[in-house]
């Protein structure tokens, strides 16, 4: 059989890609041992399952400017919880409840704005969190009070580390196993969105996102879907801040950064918005190169060849890397793909 038939035969199938996937990142660990190139991969997992999220708020027709404050409200939360000895698996989850929770409850007073108006409140609301939990000596007497007043501990203490207030997350499972942790974690992530998108639920997305006027005149239930799309998406950010606070070791401010919000929405503009493939392939791309330049000694300039490089991807590339693997993967397999992994 030729590569030609080959990639034919298995190429074009999103179930086929979604297995490559697998195949590979199992495979991983087995071939680099460095732990440096480990981390790497590790926070690419990070970023796909974060840019996973912030797509699938895009898909319904809806954008977030400050998705960080979910990532920061999952792993402040479960972080608090752990160390008052709530079970890993427990505190994870709850984390990631906490975030969505705090999304519903934004949504509901923000449902009625549109695109950009609902982004602008999301990275203002970003900006509150990073300044109440910047006031930690605070918070964390309040988090104490709260903790002794349902029966926990409330024994968590603030920490100094390169002079910012924050929190020391301990490990969930051994160093070793976070690869792992990440990786399952970041193919369910994927896997609920592709559920998700191909579901009842995402074609009302779809139909929000296209049209919402006419979606409405369909029946469709535009509040009720808005606010599915805003608890899904930040349980998702919050489930992903919820895992890389025990892996980072440490929880502090920083996690509400703007670079924390601007992140997946860099990513999946690359990769391409609105599909599934997107982020996956944004975050690969784009958090290997951010670090590679990191490794150049690069600081600002990095940040400065990011934007220069989306500029171009929007002119460009305005639908994204996704577009173009499709019409490369059609070349190659002499065919018209359907099914590939959108």
């Amino acid at each position: 059989m030729t590569v030609r038939e080959l990639v034919g035969k298995y190429a074009v199938s999103s179930y086929s890609a979604y297995l490559l996937l697998v195949m590979i990142g199992l495979a991983l660990p087995l071939v680099i041992t460095d732990d440096f190139y480990n981390r790497i991969i590790i926070l690419t997992f990070f970023y796909i399952m974060f840019s996973t999220s912030w797509n699938l708020l895009a898909y319904s027709g809806q954008a977030s400017l400050g998705h960080a404050a979910f990532l920061g409200i999952g792993g402040f939360a479960s972080t608090i919880l752990i160390i008052n000895g709530v079970t890993p698996v427990l505190g994870v989850f709850s984390g990631a409840l906490a975030a969505s929770l705090v999304g519903l409850f934004l949504g509901i007073i923000c449902v009625r704005l549109k695109e950009w108006f609902l982004g602008l409140v999301t990275f203002g609301f970003a900006i509150i969190m990073a300044a109440v939990v910047n006031e930690l000596s605070v918070f964390i007497e309040a988090i104490n009070g709260i903790l002794s007043a349902v029966g926990l501990s409330g024994n968590m203490d603030p920490h100094m580390l390169g002079g910012s207030l924050g929190i020391y997350s301990p490990d969930i499972v051994s160093r070793a196993q976070y690869y792992y942790l990440f990786f399952f974690a970041m193919v369910g992530t994927i896997l609920a969105s592709h559920l998700v998108i191909r579901s009842k639920i995402g074609f009302a997305f779809a139909a929000i996102r296209e049209n919402q006027a006419e979606a409405g005149m369909m029946g469709v239930d535009i509040t009720r879907y808005k606010l599915i799309a805003f608890m899904i998406s930040t349980f998702m950010a919050g489930f992903a801040g919820a895992l890389f606070a025990p892996y980072n070791y440490f929880i502090n401010p920083e996690i509400f950064s703007i670079h924390n919000s601007f992140m997946p929405i860099i990513m999946t503009i690359s990769g391409g918005i609105g599909t599934i493939g997107g982020p996956i392939i944004g975050a690969l791309v784009i958090n290997i190169l951010w670090e590679q330049m990191g490794l150049w000694g690069m600081s600002i300039d990095r940040q400065l060849i990011l934007g220069v490089i989306l500029v171009l991807e929007i002119l460009f590339l305005p639908k994204g890397l996704m577009p173009l693997i499709k019409k490369i993967t059609d070349k190659v397999a002499g065919t018209t793909s359907r099914d590939m992994p959108l």
